[in-house]
């Protein structure tokens, strides 16, 4: 009687092994690769914010400056493989005098004018195999970056 039994169960470890491997390795899999994207994310906001912040200070106008921070913005998310126009990312760029009526620093833009500049990014969560993210929760991941125009700009000689 033994030997009947033991025979009808000869698969079910190999099934029951199967069945725990994928309940524990598929949502194991699914949270490397999210949260993969978020850090990706984090260097590509870091490094946008960081980089459209700094070309803009050194730009010699504000419309030149504002072309060449999001021209830098784009180039930064390209290098982290976030395509130019996703709707997924966001530059927000906001330039001001510290003072109003200082010497040279005229509609937010000239020596000591304060720069700040916010990028975001939305990570999807929700993705199915082999098709990619669907609509549902995200996670906002975001980076700002705070920078002045140099006082003694324009004052060389």
């Amino acid at each position: 009687m033994s030997g009947l039994g033991a025979r009808r169960e000869s698969g079910a470890a190999v099934v029951e092994l199967l069945v725990v491997v994928l309940t524990l390795l598929v949502p194991l899999v699914y949270v490397m690769v999210v949260m993969a994207d978020v850090q990706r994310a984090l260097l590509a906001t870091s490094g946008a914010a960081r980089e459209a912040g700094r070309v803009y200070v050194t730009g010699p106008d504000r419309v030149a400056a504002e072309r060449r921070a999001g021209v830098a913005y784009r180039e930064v998310l390209a290098s982290y493989g976030v395509r130019a126009g996703d709707p997924r990312a966001r530059l927000r760029l906001r330039a001001r005098c510290p003072v109003e009526g200082a010497l040279g620093c005229a509609g937010g833009f000239g020596p000591g004018a304060e720069v700040e500049v916010v990028v975001t990014y939305r990570v999807p969560v929700a993705r199915l195999p082999f098709l990619g993210s669907v609509a549902g929760p995200a996670i906002v991941i975001g980076a700002t970056h705070h920078t002045r125009v140099d006082r003694f700009r324009g004052l060389g000689g």
